[in-house]
């Protein structure tokens, strides 16, 4: 007797296809976290895994989120998330809306579906199209170190990128400490004060020549003094 095969079941277009396996959940971490290191993804970047956050499962069961523009990065760890793999997910600023929340939370379907839930898990934001981005994301470990560093601030600092770890302590009422080792090496940011999440972050010096005034400024007479002032 010969085996029939049985047809695949046709589908109105842009309805979810029945032979595809059902998506399961594959991230799931704090909303806030996803809000706090936002503002350090790169925007329209042509290498395109940096316009997203690397969400990476740690080896204690914690949640590593890393956003970077080349320039500077930020390290979170969500100690109640969950990723079942590593994975560089877009992010909306319209998702941000629904992100100052610590009970929301940031879900990541198999399928690249992504939306912001409260927390009874409905959906506030479901991200347009495929969320998930493809691409070796930057291994921030080879950047950052604590090593030979105390604390202050040394080296030339773009005051754009100061002022945005500034606002990140400010915006969510948590403490922030520099570190800086040398005025090549990143200056480095810890944040404290933030609940069930811990933080800190990097950004690259600038290169600059300063060492003395420069060679136009008059020089003083002799019987020029700080009295006269």
């Amino acid at each position: 007797m010969t085996n029939v095969q049985q047809p695949k079941q046709a589908t109105i277009d842009g309805s979810p296809d029945p032979n595809e396996p059902s998506p399961n959940m594959i991230v799931r971490v704090n909303a806030m976290a996803v809000k706090l290191v936002y503002p350090f993804i790169a925007q329209n970047d042509i290498r395109y895994y940096l316009n997203g956050i690397n969400i990476r499962p740690l080896e204690d069961d914690t949640v590593m989120l890393v956003a970077t523009d080349g320039h500077r990065y930020i390290v979170a760890r969500d100690l109640n998330g969950f990723a079942e793999k590593e994975v560089v997910v877009s992010i909306s600023k319209d998702a941000l809306k629904h992100a100052a929340n610590a009970k929301h939370t940031l879900d990541v379907m198999s399928n690249g579906s992504a939306m912001i839930s409260d927390e009874v898990a409905q959906p506030l934001f479901i991200q347009p199209g495929n969320s998930l981005i493809d691409g070796d994301f930057p291994r921030i470990e080879r950047v950052a170190s604590t090593i030979g560093y105390q604390e202050g601030i040394s080296g030339a600092i773009n005051p754009k990128y100061l002022n945005d770890a500034l606002s990140i302590a400010k915006n969510f009422g948590g403490s922030i400490r520099f570190f800086t080792r040398d005025s090549d090496s990143p200056l480095t940011f810890v944040l404290g004060g933030l609940g069930d999440m811990e933080c800190f972050g990097g950004i690259m010096k600038l290169r600059d020549s300063f060492e003395a005034l420069p060679t136009w400024f008059p020089k003083p007479t002799e019987a020029a003094t700080l009295a006269e002032f």
